[in-house]
């Protein structure tokens, strides 16, 4: 038979067999992992305000949306960062008033404003802006994971671990997140996941993704 007509024939095997999910070639990517960390993870709440009074008594004004008005109450310690001069300082709340700002938008939510105390500092001026936050929820010795190594699927989180014959994917429960990890409170046995869209080396073929949860 010609050589031609050969490799034709074998060409077009190779491809109806990739056609049918079947896969020749060994899945040879090695995909980087990530160990599941033993942490305490914290959820804050933020909220932006500026230096009102620079004196023996420093105070700030922040506003807080009537969303969020639960999470805070009058004495709770706050951490107070002060942009232009990138320092961190501790504040209290100190009063939080009863009656909403005047709303500039109609149909936009109620804002109240807080008054913060906390210590001076040099170069402090009125005016300066602020960023408070505070912990509104902690979890200590908690396993937890990048949110980068999560996948969702419409409001399921997923997680991929080493199978037998590659990744599988697995559903998992999350709790708090800090904004870049991420409590798993349920579905996962294993110490380390495998972070799909980082690879070691590659594979000329695509992995085969196991079912189940």
């Amino acid at each position: 038979m010609n050589k031609k007509v050969k490799w034709g024939i074998g060409i077009g095997v190779l491809a109806l067999t990739l056609g049918a999910g079947v896969f020749l070639m060994p899945d040879t990517t090695e995909y980087k992992t990530e160990s599941v960390s033993i942490e305490t993870i914290e959820n804050r709440y933020t909220f932006a305000g500026q230096v009102t009074e620079v004196g023996d008594e420093t105070t700030g004004r922040f506003m807080v949306d009537e969303r969020d008005i639960g999470k805070v109450n009058e004495g709770d310690a706050l951490k107070i960062y002060v942009t232009a001069l990138e320092t961190e300082l501790d504040g209290t709340i100190d009063v939080i008033a009863e009656e909403a700002e005047p709303m500039t938008t109609p149909g936009a939510s109620a804002r109240y404003a807080m008054t913060v105390t906390f210590p001076e500092t040099d170069n402090l001026r009125n005016g300066m802006t602020l960023e408070g936050s505070l912990v509104v929820d902690r979890a200590e010795d908690a396993e937890t994971l990048s949110l980068d190594s999560i996948t969702f699927e419409d409001e399921d989180a997923y997680v991929y671990v080493q199978g037998e014959e590659g990744p599988v994917k697995r559903q998992v429960e999350l709790g708090l997140t800090d904004g870049s990890r991420v409590e798993i409170k349920d579905g996962l046995d294993e110490t380390e996941v495998l972070l799909l869209d980082e690879t070691t080396s590659g594979g000329l073929m695509p992995p085969r993704i196991g079912g189940g949860q």
